[in-house]
């Protein structure tokens, strides 16, 4: 979703996090608050709360998520952590990509089946979509990570996608923004991948490379 339908207007999730700690009259910097991020990051993987991501309920994993961050930022305070997640989607602006509607219009009319996977909870996808103009009803199938409790590049979710959408792999195109998670993710269930290089920073030989979402039309048609 991000960076390959929207552009997302954060470049790191602390920067949400001090609007709306901001918002509410509390008075930390962003350097602060990225580092406590991190330092929680660190915490949450010692106690085994990253590898519950997907396979534990949403609201109790961001809850626990945030009383750490917030701990980090000297702040004892269990119903912030509960105020924080409620205005989370509230504080990110997702902008679509000029031509991202144009093309999922022009792929609906032509009877195609379209999906969306991202590694966040199905829950925040559909507030993101929500926000950036695309009704649930673009889309065919939403994979989040609470989906299997895997996130890509894990085989499983590529899987359960195809399963939901009944079609087969070698009948897919998958287009992703990230070498790792979606390009090598998508080829190792025999999905044809295409990686969208929006800011041409990232390298791949140019037939399976593109800048822009129309460039998959005359490779589908």
């Amino acid at each position: 979703m991000g960076f390959t339908l929207t552009n997302p207007n954060f470049a790191h999730p602390g920067e949400i996090l001090h609007r709306i700690l901001t918002s509410l009259g509390i008075c930390k910097s962003l350097d602060d608050v990225k580092e406590a991020f991190l330092n929680a990051e660190n915490e949450a993987r010692e106690i085994n709360l990253l590898s519950s991501f997907g396979k534990m309920e949403r609201e109790e994993y961001w809850l626990k998520w945030n009383v750490l961050v917030l701990r980090r930022l000297g702040i004892e305070n269990a119903e912030l952590a509960k105020n924080v997640q409620s205005k989370w989607d509230q504080f990110v602006d997702n902008t679509l990509y000029p031509e991202v509607m144009g093309v999922l219009s022009e792929l609906k009319t032509k009877g195609l089946k379209i999906g969306l996977i991202s590694n966040i909870y199905e829950e925040n996808i559909h507030a993101c979509l929500q926000e950036a103009g695309l009704g649930g009803a673009v889309f065919d199938v939403v994979v989040g990570v609470d989906a299997i409790g895997e996130m890509k590049p894990h085989p499983g979710v590529f899987k359960y996608a195809l399963h939901k959408l009944n079609v087969q792999p070698e009948e897919t195109i998958f287009v992703g923004d990230d070498v790792e998670v979606d390009y090598k993710g998508a080829e190792s269930v025999g999905i044809h991948a295409l990686l969208i290089n929006r800011t041409k920073e990232k390298v791949l030989s140019d037939p399976k490379t593109i800048t822009d979402l129309r460039e998959i039309l005359p490779r589908i048609y």
